[in-house]
């Protein structure tokens, strides 16, 4: 799920399933089509029935709609840094009974993530949107901490 046409682009190109454009489309509904609808135990109907969420991006709107569509038990996952903090009605979701779990793995988990890239370059190459020499380092930054100007930035020593 995004905004950006061309970040979803890139999603089906590295074996994204499906997406969702945030900005076009009613992402509730496009994840009750696309995951099944689910009716809770009590009767409560409007679910999605994904067991996982996955937020990676940081931004309140995500949390907000997963908060909405989950379906009871269903697993957070927020890897994402979030930069202010959001607001959450617990008892809004006490029936849910979500798992939230935050995800700080990278200590363990590079060397996979260093041996996926090895073994496939061509496919992480597609979610880099500019590379910079290092002399242009300053220009690098600038352009990646500009919301929604790149995805990834890349600067190379040579």
């Amino acid at each position: 799920m995004d905004r950006l046409a061309r970040r979803l682009k890139v999603a089906l190109e590295v074996g994204a399933d499906a997406v969702i454009n945030s900005a076009e489309e009613d992402v509730i509904a496009r994840l009750i089509e696309l995951q099944g609808a689910v009716t809770s135990q009590f009767g409560r109907s409007g679910f999605a029935g994904a067991d996982v969420y996955i937020d990676a991006a940081g931004v309140p709107a995500v949390i907000e709609t997963i908060l909405k569509v989950a379906k009871p038990r269903a697993v957070l996952t927020i890897p994402a840094v979030h930069k202010k903090p959001i607001e959450i009605d617990f008892g809004a979701i006490l029936m849910q009974e979500l798992d939230i779990r935050w995800a700080m793995g990278y200590p363990t988990e590079i060397f996979e993530v260093t041996d996926s890239i090895i073994a496939n370059p061509d496919l992480y190459a597609k979610i880099i949107s500019h590379t910079f020499p290092f002399d242009q380092a300053l220009e690098a930054f600038e352009l990646a901490k500009t919301p929604g100007a790149a995805d990834k930035v890349v600067v190379l020593f040579d």
